[in-house]
């Protein structure tokens, strides 16, 4: 089984960049990590099983599974700048373009060696 995690953050924002960094770090059998620029870059990868999405998660304490995109809290948009990908998922999911999607959730700063070892724990091997 091809499992694949997609890892989103901007790397020039020190509270965001988490989940980019650690993207180079993990390492699991039959498991692959790319880094994302765009939210539409989970339509490049339609022969993986299994889809993963790794993202900070402001006020997080602990990495958390979301197995339920209905759950996320998209803001309310003013603008184009303010289109996230909670809004890009769900938005998607309502128009049928996904039906199934894991997020795991990291915190914005924290132990990082204790992260990764939570999200191996996370991914089925």
């Amino acid at each position: 089984m091809k499992t694949l995690v997609l890892c989103y953050g901007n790397e020039f924002i020190k509270e965001d960049a988490l989940a980019k960094e650690i993207a180079d770090e993990v390492k699991l059998p039959n498991v692959e990590f790319k880094k994302c620029d765009s939210v539409e870059d989970i339509f490049n990868y339609k022969d993986f099983e299994n889809i993963y999405i790794l993202d900070v998660v402001k006020n997080a304490k602990e990495v958390m599974l979301i197995d339920n995109i209905d759950k996320l809290n998209a803001p309310e948009l003013f603008s184009l700048h303010d289109f996230d990908l909670a809004f890009f998922l769900k938005l998607m999911k309502s128009i049928g373009k996904i039906k199934k999607i894991n997020i795991i959730g990291i915190p914005m700063k924290g132990d990082k060696k204790r992260i990764i070892s939570e999200i191996q724990k996370l991914i089925p091997k």
